[in-house]
Order: C-alpha cells, then sequence, then structure tokens
C-alpha cells in the first residue's frame, strides 16, 4: 500500500518525542514493504527522518496514497487538509487531546502554569466547538470516503463517545489497537549493570504538564533521602518547587533508540500519571522489562495489568513508597505491544476498509 501519514508533528533530530508512537508504526509498515510518506502540519520543509520522508502539507500530496491515516485529528490542520478529498480510504487514530476538554477531562493544572480567567473562557469555548466542528466532518467524510476509526485503549474509545457523542459503528467501522513498542523495547531485554549504574531511578517525563506528576516523584523522592533519582525532561518545574538533594534533573532529550540502553543503567522507573490514553513510553518501559511504578489510573491498569514487573499506586501512596523489593525485573518480554502482532492488526483493518 501507499500510505499518506498526517500527524500535527513529528520526530526530528531536535524533538525526537514529538509523536514518537506514529513515528514507531510508520518505520514497521516500511519495512513490511509499504511505501510511506509523512505529513508534518508543524513543518514546511521537507526532511528525512530515519529513513522516512517527511514533507510539510501540499494539496498535491493527497492524490499519492491509497490510504490517509490520520492521528490525532485537529480542526485546525486535518480537518482543512481533508474536507475535499473524495474517494480514498481513511483511518482516523484517536490518541487523546483531539476528543478532550482542556477544561473538564484534564486533571488542574500546576498553579504556576494556570490561564487568565479570559484565556480559560477562550479554551473552553474553542472545546466545545472543536466536538461540534469535529463530529460534523466526521459524519461528512463517511458520506465522501471509506473512513475507519481506530482508538487506543476502551478509556479512549469510552471518552470519544462520551465528548463526540458519535457511534463510530453508524459510519465506519472501528477497532481498539493501543500503539506499539518500539521495536527496539523487544529486540533486547533489561540487564541492569551495577558498573555502569546512574542511580537508583529514572523517570522520563515533561516536567510542567501536572498530569505526568513529577510532584509525585519528589514525593517518593523525599521518603527515600538514601535513593539517588534522576528526572530526564525539560521545564520550570523546580523553579517554582525545591529540589530534594537526592534528585537530578538532566535537562535534554532522549532519542528512543537510546533509551533503552540507559535504562539498564537504574534499578527501577518511576512513571506516574494523572491522565493519559495509553501511556506509550510506560507500556515500552515495561515490555523491556525494568521494574515500573506508576499510578492506578484506569489506562495504566487497562495496558499494564498483566506486567509483573509493574506496580501500581495511588497517588496517596508515593509519599509512602518504600522501593526495596517492590517489583522485580520481567526479562523475557511480554508480546502485548509487540509491533509484528499489532501492526499487522492495523494493516489488516485497512484491508478491511
Amino acid at each position: 500500500m501507499k500510505i499518506l501519514v498526517l500527524a500535527q508533528s513529528y520526530p526530528s533530530q531536535d524533538n525526537p518525542y514529538a509523536m514518537s508512537y506514529v513515528h514507531s508504526r510508520n518505520v514497521e509498515y516500511k519495512k513490511l514493504g509499504h511505501e510511506v510518506k509523512v505529513v508534518n502540519f508543524s513543518e514546511s520543509n521537507k526532511y528525512v527522518y530515519d529513513s522516512l520522508e517527511v514533507y510539510g502539507f501540499s494539496k498535491e500530496l493527497l492524490d499519492w496514497p491509497d490510504i490517509i491515516v490520520s492521528h490525532a485529528p485537529n480542526i485546525k490542520n486535518h480537518v482543512k487538509a481533508l474536507r475535499g478529498v473524495r474517494n480514498k480510504k481513511v483511518v482516523f487514530f484517536f490518541h487523546g487531546h483531539e476528543v478532550l476538554h482542556q477544561y473538564g477531562d484534564y486533571p488542574q493544572p500546576y498553579p504556576w502554569k494556570k490561564h487568565n480567567i479570559s484565556k480559560k473562557i477562550f479554551i473552553k469555548v474553542y472545546d466545545h466547538l472543536k466536538m461540534r466542528i469535529l463530529k460534523k466532518f466526521l459524519k461528512d467524510s463517511s458520506d465522501k470516503n471509506n473512513i475507519g476509526f481506530i482508538f487506543v485503549s476502551s478509556w479512549m474509545e469510552r471518552q470519544f463517545l462520551k465528548n463526540i457523542k458519535l457511534n463510530p459503528q453508524e459510519i465506519g467501522l472501528s477497532e481498539i489497537i493501543p500503539n506499539a513498542c518500539n521495536a527496539f523495547f523487544l529486540d533486547t531485554e533489561y540487564k541492569f549493570d551495577q558498573r555502569q549504574k546512574l542511580a537508583d531511578c529514572i523517570t522520563i517525563r515533561p516536567l510542567d504538564d501536572s498530569k505526568y506528576a513529577v510532584d509525585l516523584v519528589v514525593q517518593a523522592a523525599l521518603n527515600n533521602p538514601e535513593k539517588e533519582f534522576h528526572i530526564y525532561g525539560k521545564g520550570d518545574f523546580f523553579s517554582y518547587n525545591q529540589k530534594p538533594g537526592n534528585i537530578t534533573v538532566i535537562n535534554k532529550f532522549i532519542q528512543q533508540k537510546d533509551i533503552p540502553a540507559l535504562l539498564n543503567s537504574y534499578n527501577i522507573a518511576i512513571m506516574p500519571t494523572r491522565y493519559d490514553a495509553q501511556g506509550v513510553m510506560v507500556c515500552e518501559m515495561a515490555t523491556y522489562g525494568i521494574p515500573v511504578i506508576t499510578t492506578d489510573f484506569e489506562v495504566c491498569v487497562e495496558m499494564l495489568q498483566n506486567f509483573k514487573n509493574v506496580h501500581f499506586a495511588r497517588e496517596d501512596d508515593f509519599k509512602h513508597l518504600n522501593f526495596n523489593n517492590i517489583v522485580k525485573a520481567e526479562n523475557g518480554g511480554n508480546q502485548k505491544f509487540s509491533p509484528n502482532i499489532l501492526i499487522n492488526k492495523e494493516l489488516g483493518f485497512f484491508n478491511e476498509l
């Protein structure tokens, strides 16, 4: 197949985390012999990343593919780009924010990230209009194209039905298929190396987004002063909050391909979340085999309840966590998020349209 992938952002050398779960599946499509081109709406110039061609948007690209895959469709770019498309297979992947209300669905932002009243009102109005426009667009698309819907979790499908008030099965095929892990996390397995140890605990998180709960990592560090914590990520969290002496912040991006080897230098990954549609990085860490502590948010349990190396903690428990013997590494590799399984499910779904 010729597959054109639409994404609001996409990994680059300067920003390797940007929707990396989209890139992971594109790599697998290409491995299986399909032609893949990517539209990054946040870029205007063509570039190559991991041997994949990434373009700024142009209407001419829409004539090329056998199927168009729209990840997290937004009204700013995806709706505008696809409005005139006819007689194509179009698959919409729903990952989260595109069908969620910033105020009402997401946890409260950290105090220094709160918007003023006028901006808060604007966001609420925008989100309301976003839902209405997206619902109408999806219904109109079903009249002009063969469309399908993929949700990355059962929870994500429930949020879609609640906010969009549209049953996708009325206008197209739908299926729940989680994001696959990048193959790097299955090609090898976790092996802690005492000689290369950097610290006891690793966290890879944006610092300032309350849904990623860096404040809970701080609580865990305060309760375990004998343990060393490394947090990889950028943000101003510690400009507004005191940093415990046993936390070191590494203010840089880590390429996805480099994360498995990095994990070997730590005993445990602490990856809390207050809100997520899947939590791809946590799934990748769990698959790799490192012991992982995360919150008992319903998506985390849905995704990871069969992983023996994952411990679920309530938010209130982080201030009491003791990491000694809390979870053990699981080598041998749980295959739940294997690209070999999930990418073939996606391609099978594409062929059903």
